[in-house]
């Protein structure tokens, strides 16, 4: 063990060997920071300034960790990983850390493969990276090598929305762009774990609305969701609008859904045959739920979000008919907009006591 120094340093502790016997041989005392202490004394550092022990010494058991405005070391998340499964920590949050890819690399692997107790993660306003000592930006003139790393970055964040344990994830200020928004909403697709999710300050526009409300259509799961200032139109809400919420069906609808019922039984049961054969499958066409209410059949969208957040976008007072609409139909949505968007009059309207959506818009200065 070398004799600890009183500062902690990022190159000292990237650099330093942190031998793989130390986390074989240590018997782990379940009292978190001194637990950390252990492992920096043996680089012969001070503990990460995210990492050491609360002044306050009322804090025994830490259930959260914040690294802001910091680099992370790859020892540090290798100490960090190591002690979480025997830890009550259930939140973790990395937030303007201009991450090396390749310790970024580690901290995704290992918080889907590791064991933890984590529900809740957070990477956020992470919109530069460290490449060979230089700190980068997404929004940089950057070369081919480089826009790979941040594609690499890119692949990571959509990694994370696979976890089977996460309920929690916060994505914002990252300038991912729709590219990777695509991606992100095609797991959820697949992947119905999370409940919450921002994408808030990530360069999203209209190319990436469709998925998103294509992801909408299945996912069932997540019940609030951050689309804060973004790039989205007036347009992109009226799809919104015609993806959630419960709408009341015609005879003529009811009719043509029964007959979309029995299509889809006829290809499912085709499918065990061409199966039963090892030839190729057809697609299931996916089918809304039909709900009788009180003798009246409502097609049934996604009727679970209790919050959208809609803020600091490019919708013009055009869309309050679309909102409305919204509101009505999904009777436990909160909604964010901003104030200044609408009139006086549309603000009054939205807010009127007879509406019994007013408690459900809230407006951003």
């Amino acid at each position: 063990m070398l004799k600890s120094k009183k500062f902690w340093s990022y190159d000292l502790c990237q650099t330093s060997e942190l031998r793989p016997e130390l986390f074989e041989n240590y018997k782990i005392k379940g009292k978190f920071f001194e637990d950390v202490l252990y492992f920096y004394k043996e680089i012969g550092i001070a503990p990460h300034p995210s990492l050491r022990q609360p002044t306050n010494k009322e804090i025994t058991e830490v259930t959260s960790i914040s690294f802001i405005n910091s680099k992370v070391d790859l020892n540090t998340l290798k100490i960090l990983i190591h002690l979480l499964p025997f830890s009550k920590i259930v939140s973790l949050k990395f937030c303007t850390n201009n991450f090396d890819i390749n310790n970024l690399e580690f901290l995704i692997d290992s918080i889907l493969t590791k064991p933890n107790n984590l529900f809740f993660f957070s990477y956020e306003w992470n919109d530069k990276l460290s490449i060979e000592d230089k700190v980068i930006s997404i929004t940089s003139e950057l070369d081919e090598a480089n826009i790979e790393i941040f594609k690499k970055q890119q692949e990571l964040m959509n990694k994370l929305c696979t976890s089977q344990k996460l309920e929690g994830l916060c994505l914002r200020g990252n300038l991912m762009g729709d590219e990777c928004a695509i991606k992100i909403f095609e797991t959820l697709k697949e992947n119905q774990m999370l409940k919450t999710l921002s994408l808030y300050n990530n360069n999203l526009t209209s190319a990436c609305i469709d998925a998103f409300c294509s992801m909408l259509l299945v996912n069932r799961k997540l019940e609030e969701i951050n689309l804060g200032r973004n790039k989205f139109v007036d347009d992109d809400l009226t799809k919104i609008k015609d993806n959630t919420g419960m709408y009341l069906m015609s005879n003529e609808d009811v009719e043509n859904y029964n007959k979309k019922i029995k299509e889809r039984d006829q290809i499912i049961k085709n499918n065990t045959k061409l199966r039963s054969q090892k030839k190729p499958e057809v697609e299931v066409p996916f089918l809304n739920e039909m709900e009788n209410i009180d003798g009246q059949n409502f097609i049934v969208k996604n009727k679970n979000l209790k919050s959208l957040n809609l803020m600091q976008n490019l919708f013009t007072d055009k869309c309050i008919d679309d909102l409305k609409f919204i509101l009505e139909n999904n009777e436990e949505l909160l909604i964010t907009i901003n104030e200044k968007i609408f009139t006086e009059e549309q603000r009054n309207q939205l807010l009127d006591k007879a509406n019994k959506f007013k408690d459900r818009i809230y407006f951003s200065k």
